[in-house]
């Protein structure tokens, strides 16, 4: 894979690790299941992690990079609460993270949220939150060090 593939695949997977979710590359989740996505949302179940990375910055000389993490988490329900807690269960993972080296080979240096909102409802009643984390990544490339 890619290094942006790499890198929100192995977030996937520590996700799932940290007992977060279930990610699963192919295949269909159990209802009961809080799915781990990339990109796209999906349909069902009704709990779900979605992640989806984008470009922050990039030094133009060292191979220094700061990727963002999108993370959008749902729960199905009236009550938004049980959504605070999972993008909460999230957000204690997630920030602060030392040093580490995903599965898939990227090594993040730091890892912090910079900011997050409610999504509201969606037409299934389910609540979402969205919180973006900043990566500090080591990508080194041909025109950097």
């Amino acid at each position: 894979m890619g290094f942006e593939s790499d890198f929100v695949v192995g977030f996937a997977s520590l996700l799932a690790t940290a007992g977060l979710g279930v990610w699963k590359l192919t295949g269909s989740y159990a209802a009961t299941d809080v799915a781990i996505a990339v990109d796209a949302v999906p349909l069902s179940p009704n709990d779900a992690i979605t992640l989806t990375d984008y470009v922050v910055s990039d030094d133009p000389t060292l191979s220094d990079s700061v990727l963002g993490l999108q993370v959008r988490t749902r729960k199905a329900g009236a009550d938004p609460r049980p959504v605070k807690d999972l993008d909460g269960a999230v957000f204690a993972f997630l920030h602060g993270m030392p040093a580490t080296t995903l599965p898939g080979g990227v090594h993040v240096v730091s890892c912090f949220r910079r900011s997050g909102t409610s999504l509201g409802q969606d037409a299934n009643g389910r609540w979402s939150r969205s919180s973006n984390y900043y990566a500090t990544v080591h990508r080194p490339s041909t025109n950097r060090t």
